[in-house]
């Protein structure tokens, strides 16, 4: 190889190395390492890659929203009182203790419940709400 064939060398290496790195980026391929072998082998290495079997697109996650839950809606700030099996008053206690013994099923929907915001005793599922997607 003569010293003037080397400019030339490098322009076709590097010609055949971006065609190869472009069809390897549209086939899901990295195309860094295809511009490395379409560089250093020029059309072979360009024909290698249409030997290949095409690499599959991967399939799009699906994501699955979660779905809402229920929780009591009221001043998280003040004292609940409930009234137990024998309507016997229970309390003080906090928004996430009374939270808490409704989740573990120590309270009931049907439960009757009392905050200071309240005029009157009511039943815990007129206090439950559906807790909104988070998007």
């Amino acid at each position: 190889m003569l010293w003037s064939d080397i400019p030339t060398a490098l322009t076709a290496g590097a010609i055949t190395g971006l065609i190869t790195a472009y069809i390897a980026r549209r086939r899901n391929r990295n195309p860094i390492s295809w511009f490395t072998v379409g560089f250093l082998f020029g059309l072979l290495g360009l024909l290698f890659f249409f030997i290949l079997p095409q690499k599959k697109k991967p399939a799009p996650k699906i994501v699955i929203a979660p779905k809402p839950q229920p929780y009591v809606f009221g001043p998280r700030d003040k004292y609940w009182y409930f009234l137990d099996k024998n309507h016997s008053q229970v309390g003080p206690m906090s928004y996430i203790a009374l939270s808490n013994h409704w989740k573990q099923g120590k309270i009931k929907e049907d439960t009757f419940v009392w905050h200071e915001e309240l005029t009157d005793w009511k039943p815990l599922q007129e206090l439950l709400r559906m807790q909104e997607a988070l998007v």
